[in-house]
């Protein structure tokens, strides 16, 4: 029986891969990315225009609106790739107002907020993808960017 459980076992190893990892890699060596998203005399934005991720890293994606009014980052087919691990909000003071978990594919921000989005990409991309931001006539305006996952 011992023999049949050993087995079974390399067998799921082999057919999984590198499925089974050492440790909690969703927290470890966090990477910081800024994304700005707001307007300027160009008209709107997001930045950086291109942005690339690794599979298997995490990161935090700290989106800070400019503007006055609210504009939101939609990954678009793109976040079929992405893990989302949490989104954080919190006042100007650092204090945690919300915490939200699951499968999210579109976060908006409000005037001169900053929000915090964990993520880890899963799967590579054929090459750039768009996340835009998809409030009426805000991507028209130039807010689209392209996304890459390695």
């Amino acid at each position: 029986m011992k023999n049949i459980l050993m087995t079974c076992a390399a067998i799921a190893v082999s057919i999984g891969g590198a499925a089974i990892a050492e440790g909690d890699l969703s927290r470890a060596n966090i990477i910081d990315v800024t994304v700005l998203l707001g307007s300027d005399d160009d008209g709107m934005f997001i930045r950086p225009s291109i942005n690339t991720f690794v599979t298997g890293q995490a990161y935090r994606m700290v989106l800070t609106n400019t503007d006055d009014f609210k504009h939101e980052l939609a990954l678009n087919g793109i976040g079929e790739r992405i893990f989302t691990r949490k989104i954080e909000a919190s006042d100007a003071e650092g204090n945690l107002i919300t915490e939200v978990k699951g499968a999210i594919r579109e976060v908006e921000v409000g005037p001169h907020q900053t929000v915090e989005w964990f993520i880890v990409p899963v799967q590579t991309t054929d090459g750039p993808e768009e996340f835009s931001c998809e409030l009426p006539g805000h991507r028209e305006s130039g807010m689209h960017v392209e996304m890459e996952i390695n």
